[in-house]
């Protein structure tokens, strides 16, 4: 069974520049306040939040905000400071791909905008969705029965798609180029052979991009039979550590505790799967941690930003520190730590 409601670790869920090519690291620097705003924004918007990222965002002047962070404010500000939808699918040639597309990055604006009311906002795209596909949707009465008729006129025009729902929103990713191969992958608790599927061609990388203005999106996701990876996710190539342990360690932990524990809910396998992060990596690890350590909440149906604030927390205490302060051999040792005490805890339930 495929479970399409963790989107990969959100992998890019705080892209930072350890994550982009190296010359983008050279690029005029934010100030402190600005960076720290974007991630303030991050975390809201990911949370299904767009008033508050805007808020965030503009308690800091625009002048601080320097290079692609500038862009980034912009774009924000252009797409979500308005009183109705961009219409953003003006490359997409076919009506039939262009209209679906448009009616979700319609409702991702509006449930955006009103959390309150996403659910009423969701039922009004099903039922644009069911009028669309016309009698082929006579008797789908909800998106399990409607997601499948929506796949199949995908790929029937050439395009594959993820549906489902990645918490808070219903999602859609759309591309048009798929690539298998086998990786062994080493985590901290045994090695595993998984297969890839390389995900190329995008028209749409899902709510979390529309949401950040295509400041990052969904790097990939896992299933109990396999992985998922987003190539343009990973701009420094697959044999990058952002690619090796942000997406393959991350979403391989997925794979192996999706067999293992069927039942573990999407903010557990998140918070498995960033300790792995923490325990593996080198060259993104301070990006990474400071990335969970600006987006964390206390939203069980944020699963993300839900794990965050929960590595955080069981870091520090095992640490007797937050975990910045520690040298990089102390954080992974205390994430491996941490890992094999969670596991241990889930064995025993």
């Amino acid at each position: 069974m495929r479970r399409t409601y963790f989107l990969g670790g959100l992998l890019a869920t705080v892209l930072t520049t350890a994550l982009y090519p190296a010359a983008l690291a050279a690029a005029p620097a934010s100030s402190a306040a600005a960076e720290r705003a974007i991630g303030e924004s991050t975390s809201a918007v990911l949370q299904g939040d767009s008033a508050r990222a805007l808020a965030a965002l503009r308690q800091v002047p625009a002048a601080q905000f320097k290079g692609r962070d500038a862009d980034y404010r912009a774009c924000m500000f252009g797409r979500f400071e308005r009183a109705q939808p961009p219409w953003l699918v003006w490359d997409i040639e076919d009506p039939f791909v262009r209209e679906v597309l448009n009616d979700y990055q319609r409702y991702w604006w509006h449930a955006l905008a009103a959390p309150a009311h996403r659910e009423s906002h969701a039922q009004q795209l099903l039922l644009k969705l069911r009028r669309l596909l016309g009698t082929a949707a006579d008797d789908a009465h909800d998106f399990d029965a409607v997601e499948p008729l929506l796949k199949e006129r995908f790929e029937q025009r050439g395009y594959h798609a993820i549906l489902g729902r990645t918490p808070p929103l219903r999602e859609l990713m759309l591309w048009r180029s798929q690539e298998t191969r086998q990786y062994q992958v080493e985590l901290p608790e045994g090695s595993h052979q998984v297969r890839v599927e390389l995900l190329d061609d995008f028209v749409s990388r899902g709510w979390s991009s529309y949401a950040r203005c295509q400041r990052g999106s969904a790097g990939g996701w896992a299933t109990n039979e396999a992985l998922y990876a987003v190539v343009p996710s990973y701009p420094d190539g697959l044999d990058s550590e952002a690619f090796r342990v942000v997406f393959l360690g991350h979403e391989a932990q997925h794979f192996a505790d999706q067999n293992r524990f069927p039942d573990m809910p999407p903010w557990e396998l998140e918070y498995r799967a960033k300790l792995v992060e923490l325990a593996q990596a080198v060259e993104v690890s301070r990006k990474r941690l400071l990335g969970f350590m600006e987006a964390q909440s206390d939203d069980m149906d944020s699963p993300h930003t839900y794990a965050n604030k929960r590595v955080v927390a069981d870091l520090s205490k095992r640490l007797g520190k937050s975990p910045e302060l520690a040298s990089l051999p102390e954080l992974q040792q205390a994430a491996r730590e941490q890992l094999k005490a969670d596991t241990a805890r889930q064995v025993s339930q």
